[in-house]
């Protein structure tokens, strides 16, 4: 049985996708050609948010606000332990310690009763400076996020929405990829909303941070400067 059948989902659609395939060789802007702008401008409509900014992964996506937020060594990155792998790597790569609030049983989701707690251990037991939440929305639903935005508020802390797996989903105080400070989601081909090929997408209402994201994807390539960081764009043919 093979993990996803794109091939079937091609044969639905396949005309659309040559037309499109063939204006971007037309064009030729492989690199931030105009459909990955159409894209961000219709998932940010779609989300409800002001600011999309695509990128070469949702492993990337999750990064990109993280390094925005000065995250490194001796920060405290609280996540869910039922997750990809990717979602503590990026903590990692920054050199900063994850640490794991179980789930509930219902959901799979974080649970928000156990978060507080966590933070005041890690608090009153570790030299770690408490700096984020990572919440990860599965099967389509998105985390209590209500509940945590109370606990993040409290502790001073920024929200990174991983919704790689609920893209589309909704509980009734918005859309999946519009709670926290940031959101992401990927394209792999086997995720809710998946390109032929990879990509990802930060979503926010911030436009410090926007403005931040959308250097950091080109070397840190800011208005009047180099920041000297990683590149993270989502090529043409994927954004099609």
């Amino acid at each position: 049985m093979q993990f996803i059948d794109l091939k079937s989902q091609q044969d639905q659609i396949r005309s659309k996708i040559e037309k499109r395939i063939q204006n971007v060789l037309d064009h030729g802007k492989y690199i931030m050609g105009p459909e990955v702008f159409d894209l961000e401008e219709k998932l940010s409509d779609y989300v409800g948010v002001k600011h999309c900014i695509s990128c070469s992964s949702g492993t990337d996506a999750m990064l990109m606000p993280l390094m925005s937020w000065d995250v490194g060594p001796g920060d405290a990155i609280f996540t869910s332990p039922f997750t990809f792998i990717a979602t503590t790597e990026v903590i990692r790569i920054l050199g900063a310690t994850p640490v794991f609030v179980d789930i509930e049983t219902d959901t799979y989701n974080i649970d928000p009763s156990l978060l507080d707690s966590q933070i005041q251990r890690i608090i009153k037991e570790t030299d770690l400076n408490p700096k984020a939440i990572i919440p990860v929305d599965l099967f389509g639903l998105p985390a209590n996020y209500p509940e945590i935005m109370k606990i993040a508020q409290k502790h001073n802390l920024y929200v990174l929405e991983d919704g790689a797996q609920s893209f589309g989903g909704k509980i009734d105080e918005g859309k999946s990829c519009s709670f926290g400070d940031a959101a992401t989601t990927s394209f792999f081909p086997a995720k809710p909303l998946g390109c032929y090929g990879d990509g990802g997408a930060v979503f926010t209402d911030n436009d410090e941070l926007a403005e931040k994201l959308r250097s950091i994807r080109v070397h840190g390539k800011g208005t009047h400067k180099y920041d000297n960081v990683r590149t993270g764009r989502l090529t043409t043919i994927s954004a099609v």
